[in-house]
């Protein structure tokens, strides 16, 4: 995840024009780039838990406070009404960093895209540049499919392959100290069947549990 978060960090040099005249004060990103919405969407990923549906899914009245510069300050930002499966609703509270990168998308992407959209209330939007986007400019699920999968290609071309970490549901049981109702927060589940399969040990974790016995 630090390693991710490396390159999420950096993700708008990724972005930017290539060839002589492109460098230098003049670099600029592609049209279709997003850059710090894209940090938006990870850091939201890492830090709650949602799931893509539910990230697409968000409004802007949903986030509290929705104001950039309240946002950096807070230390209890908020997203609230989260839909998740099985029609449960849940707040979900904000770490630092996703509280940064959404302050950052909202004062310096956001305005363009939602002047030239119908959905004024939707929180991340796609670009206003893609002539296929829907009119309201949600993204779609499978859109953050194709973000993330972007960004684990640049983490892969700039990083050293790693061992596989622990699930993150598996993280989140072990830094809440296996506190049901935060995993019922974060995770959308309130059926002990799902919490128990989602946050089982990983084989590697469960098998160093037997050589310290």
């Amino acid at each position: 995840m630090r390693t991710v978060k490396n390159i999420v960090d950096r993700i708008e040099t990724f972005h930017e024009l290539k060839g002589r005249r492109h460098r230098g004060a003049d670099a600029r990103a592609h049209a279709h780039a997003r850059p710090l919405r894209d940090r938006a969407i990870i850091y939201l990923l890492f830090g709650t838990g949602l799931r893509r549906a539910e990230v697409v899914g968000l409004d802007l009245d949903q986030l509290e406070p929705a104001d950039p510069g309240r946002l950096r300050q807070a230390k209890k930002a908020r997203l609230t009404g989260v839909r998740g499966k099985g029609r449960t609703s849940r707040t979900v509270f904000l770490g630092r960093d996703a509280r940064q990168a959404l302050a950052d998308y909202l004062a310096q992407e956001r305005p363009g895209d939602a002047a030239a959209s119908t959905g004024a209330a939707v929180l991340l939007l796609s670009a206003a540049s893609i002539a296929a986007r829907r009119p309201d400019g949600r993204l779609s699920p499978r859109s953050i499919n194709t973000i993330v999968g972007k960004i684990g290609r640049l983490h892969d071309a700039q990083m050293p392959p790693t061992a596989n970490s622990a699930p993150c549901a598996y993280q989140l049981s072990q830094a809440s100290g296996h506190n049901r109702a935060e995993l019922e927060r974060r995770l959308g589940h309130a059926n002990d069947r799902y919490l128990r399969l989602y946050t089982n040990p990983p084989d590697d974790i469960a098998a160093g549990y037997i050589e310290d016995l």
